[in-house]
């Protein structure tokens, strides 16, 4: 634990270090000509201007492109005496492209032919002066031409991977110099590799390019303004990805290696199911202004939820998302005022639960790990199907037992309570000890998870 602790510290204090900070992200520069119409039915005359601006849109909100302004590159095309819209040919994109100081230029067309809708767009490099990538989406039922736009700029967007450094690494965690301000989301997939011989021409002794060796691959987990943080799903040997080397985005997730061992599976999300006590209480996420919904799927990430209700103690917590299937958080809330417990079990109108319940709760609940241990061994023995206990065994086991850590006390906790869920005999509880078993941040853990989970087959 405090080697992960540190690790978060290092990596602020590299970053907040006049003279050793990150290199400041620089956008791709890019501009977007109005597509060109072809076919009848479109709704208006400026519909190739207005595609433009749809595309400029997407490539703005993704963060990683500096996109020129309609009104300087109407501008520029005027003094040039060139026509804004259709598919420019190489040398005429590269001579706009280096007046505006661009490094490329999306141009194309939209096609409507009957029930037919069809955009094209080239991407055309300006210092090479060709084109780098060519894309097409097509759709013959009734869409809506946005929501192509959309599909296109997600194609086109893969043609400008993000680069980077590693700046931080303890164990299989990492830092990149790349944060949300430059695009990078939860969930996407970097290279990191380091630089070999520089290959000249055998001629004119030009460099024509410098080799890059893959040392391994990344999944980024957690994202900030200015920095990512990713643990290490893969190396050519181990300790070969290091501190100071390069890092490339990926479009496709990691294939199989050639020595033929599994591929890291690339977690999709979850469907997040929030229950309350008491019920009806409020929920809502403090790090994404999308509104909680039962069952919302979530993309793969960590998620900040607040819950609170009138005459209760507010309750945040943060929850992960890291599998396919539903992601189910029981959340108990405290009264603002709490009565003293008497020496019988009272039950409590609020909770429907007696003082001993909500003790033990307390207790599994609780951030000191012999705590939570001893309440897991009195559930196992006394209350393996009490369905309260057993659920909140679970919620804590599901955001804890990823926690790279080599703390005794906080392993044997997170062991203990797949042992609760084991004695509870319920099968719904199977995909949370199959997702430990698989994705346990400790050899110790993965193994009770196992033990547990022949309990419910």
């Amino acid at each position: 634990m405090k080697r992960l602790i540190n690790f978060f510290l290092l990596t602020s204090l590299i970053l907040s270090m006049p003279g050793t900070s990150a290199a400041e992200f620089k956008k791709t520069k890019i501009a977007v000509l109005d597509f060109k119409l072809q076919g009848e039915g479109f709704e208006t005359e400026d519909m190739g201007a207005i595609v433009a601006e749809w595309f400029i849109t997407a490539f703005v909100k993704e963060g990683r492109f500096d996109v020129v302004e309609r009104g300087l590159l109407n501008k520029i095309m005027e003094e040039q005496k060139l026509g804004l819209t259709g598919i420019m040919d190489e040398t005429t994109a590269t001579q706009i492209g280096k007046i505006l100081g661009v490094q490329a230029i999306i141009s194309g067309s939209v096609l409507k032919l009957e029930n037919v809708l069809e955009i094209n767009a080239r991407i055309i490099d300006v210092e090479s002066a060709s084109i780098r990538a060519a894309e097409s989406v097509k759709s013959s039922k009734v869409q809506n031409l946005q929501d192509l736009v959309v599909q296109m700029s997600e194609k086109i967007i893969k043609n400008f991977p993000l680069q980077g450094y590693i700046v931080n690494k303890i164990d299989d965690q990492v830092s990149i110099d790349l944060g949300s301000s430059a695009g990078v989301k939860a969930g996407m997939e970097f290279i990191a590799y380091k630089e070999g011989k520089i290959i000249k021409h055998p001629k004119t002794g030009e460099v024509l390019d410098v080799e890059r060796i893959e040392t391994g691959k990344l999944y980024v987990t957690r994202v900030r303004d200015k920095i990512a943080e990713a643990k290490i799903t893969a190396e050519e040997e181990p300790g070969a990805v290091k501190y100071g080397q390069m890092v490339y985005s990926v479009v496709e997730p990691p294939e199989a290696q050639s020595s033929g061992t599994e591929p890291y599976k690339k977690p999709v999300g979850s469907r997040l199911y929030v229950t309350t006590v008491p019920k009806n209480a409020k929920i809502r996420f403090l790090n994404i202004t999308s509104p909680y919904q039962p069952g919302m799927l979530l993309d793969t990430g960590r998620y900040h939820i607040e819950v609170s209700a009138p005459g209760y103690v507010k309750n945040d917590q943060w929850i992960s998302t890291e599998s396919e299937g539903d992601k189910r958080v029981t959340v108990y809330l405290h009264p603002e005022t709490v009565q003293p417990k008497t020496t019988q079990p009272v039950a409590k109108p609020e909770f429907g639960l007696s003082d001993e319940i909500q003790g033990y709760i307390e207790m599994l609940q609780s951030p000191d790990m012999a705590q939570k241990i001893k309440a897991a061994k009195i559930v196992v023995r006394r209350y393996p199907t009490q369905p309260d206990l057993v659920a909140v065994a679970n919620t804590e086991l599901l955001n804890g037992y990823s926690k790279i850590t080599n703390d005794k006390h906080y392993i044997d906790a997170m062991s203990w309570l797949t042992n609760v869920l084991g004695a509870s005999k319920d099968s719904e509880y199977r995909s949370t000890l199959e997702q430990v078993r698989q994705g346990g941040g400790h050899r110790k853990l993965k193994e009770y998870a196992a033990k547990n989970l022949k309990l419910l087959q």
